[in-house]
């Protein structure tokens, strides 16, 4: 009884300590009674030092014989977890990043042991395929018949990533997947992992609202299934120079009090998760680059800013605020969106911040057919890393990374007589984006907040063809108009995106 109120004192005073702004972070160092112990060793059997060794709210650092202790409490934590330095490899079985260790349920005691494999040369360049919501559904779920199954269009992503990795001979790839992995049916984890698990490379999962059991009473039920086939729900990693975290900002409500209520849930951060966020980054030097991952984005959405509404919005703000730059990248919008502060806002309110949020990866819900419901085509982003130097480009299923954008014709798509162009990756720091007809050479086209033609005529057909579901297309700030000029019957379209690659489509009327 007696440790068990001096764990919960101690609990309570870390998730106090990180509750504002200024928070500390707490660390778990352990004493001759700690809980949690173990050492981390590489290959050749020698002690690694340093290493951030965490049981998902506590955290500490392997001495220089590699030796670590926590004073956890059992009885609320699951995992023994390392985050893994740059200096080695990523182990990995199946696609899935093997970093933690379970902690055996009933434990009063538990050892944990690590062995890193050491890279056998620096891996500052490295390429990230990234994904979201792929929210595989049975072939026989009401809502996903349609046009085409989930399960078949995550089949036909996961060619294509490993299509891509193929092509990749000369540095690492890794996988980031953005949440709704499943879509409430807990059954599905092992289709999802059958899909990753042919991969070359690991896949860093994040979970999102639908991958939580949607009727239990609390969130950390809700997560048991998660955690049973993908592990923690809150790590971080070091890959080259950069400090990738993973977290769990979805907090599911209770479930079990009305009858019809089912995966309710708030954005942000719980306590305990803003607390172990505290602790990982105590480690971190304030001169990184952070990239957060999260389900739903934890900064800049297009009609919201989670940074001022979420739980603990203003707190991990803050916080990272103390970081050179954050790169936050998430789902869950089903609309691909980017937002670079510095260059949109004339006074930032976080400058060193940019916003990155995907569409959904096989397409609108339900429908899952070829374009969201923003006309973002199928398909995810790739991300090359060299050192520092980050960079993007939106890769569709099944065509070139050169296909990123769509024109309308006048008349055809929309009334108003003007050309119209859907730039999906588009961000304030890309060049003005060109037109060219017979009478008007490179003008520059405005950019407007607009519906995307081709999904307006494919809502207009579901919609006439069935009465069970409504589609709705997304009013989007990546379209681009002009008038074209009198008597024009066929166009040019360019851009050059942030990185300096150049983007051409022709049209004809």
């Amino acid at each position: 009884m007696v440790r068990q109120l001096i764990f919960a004192l101690v609990a309570g005073w870390l998730l106090a300590a990180c509750g504002g702004s200024d928070a500390p972070g707490g660390t778990g160092p352990g004493g001759p009674d700690a809980t949690v112990s173990g050492t981390v060793l590489d290959q050749r059997g020698l002690p690694v030092e340093g290493v951030v060794v965490s049981d998902g709210l506590l955290t500490t650092l392997t001495d220089e014989s590699g030796n670590y202790a926590l004073d956890s409490d059992l009885s609320k934590r699951r995992f023994v977890q390392v985050t893994i330095p740059a200096a080695y490899e990523i182990p990995v079985k199946d696609g899935i990043p093997q970093f933690w260790q379970r902690i055996p349920e009933g434990s009063t005691k538990v050892r944990a042991d690590f062995t890193l494999t050491a890279r056998r040369k620096a891996a500052p360049r490295y390429t990230i395929l990234m994904t979201a919501d792929p929210q595989i559904r049975s072939r026989n779920a009401r809502y996903d018949n349609f046009a085409f199954h989930s399960i078949d269009m995550y089949e036909e992503m996961c060619r294509d990533l490993q299509e891509t990795a193929a092509s990749i001979t000369d540095r690492p790839v890794y996988g980031i997947s953005l949440g709704d992995l499943v879509h409430n049916d807990m059954s599905l984890y092992p289709t999802y992992c059958a899909g990753i698990a042919d991969f070359d490379f690991p896949v860093f999962n994040v979970i999102g609202n639908h991958d939580h059991v949607q009727n239990v009473a609390t969130d950390r039920e809700a997560v048991k299934k998660f955690e049973e086939h993908l592990g923690p729900t809150c790590y971080s990693v070091e890959l080259g120079e950069l400090h990738f975290i993973f977290l769990d900002n979805i907090i599911m409500k209770n479930n079990t009090l009305d009858p019809n209520a089912t995966g309710a849930y708030n954005d942000g951060l719980s306590d305990e998760v803003y607390s172990w966020l505290c602790n990982d980054l105590k480690y971190v030097d304030k001169n990184k680059i952070i990239m957060l991952c999260a389900h739903s984005s934890m900064f800049r959405k297009p009609d919201s800013e989670p940074a001022e509404r979420d739980k603990h919005g203003p707190d991990y703000a803050s916080r990272l605020a103390q970081y050179r730059f954050v790169h936050s990248w998430a789902g869950h919008s089903h609309i691909n969106f980017n937002y670079a502060y510095s260059a949109e806002e004339p006074a930032a309110k976080f400058p060193n911040v940019e916003s990155h949020i995907l569409a959904r990866s096989t397409g609108a819900l339900w429908l899952n057919e070829r374009i969201s419901t923003d006309g973002t085509p199928r398909g995810y982003l790739v991300v090359d890393v060299d050192g520092e130097q980050i960079s993007w480009y939106y890769k569709p299923s099944g065509l070139g990374r050169d296909r990123q954008i769509r024109a309308y014709a006048p008349g055809a798509w929309y009334s108003d007589g003007y050309v119209y162009a859907n730039v999906w990756n588009h961000d304030a720091r890309w060049s003005e984006v060109r037109y060219t007809d017979s009478g008007k050479d490179k003008a520059g086209m405005k950019r407007v907040t607009a519906y995307d033609g081709a999904f307006v005529r494919m809502a207009d057909y579901y919609n006439s063809t069935q009465n069970t579901a409504t589609f709705e297309p997304f009013r989007t700030s990546h379209m681009f108009r002009i008038l074209p000029t009198a008597g024009a019957t066929q166009a040019t379209i360019e851009t050059t995106d942030r990185f300096g690659e150049h983007y051409t489509t022709t049209l004809e009327w």
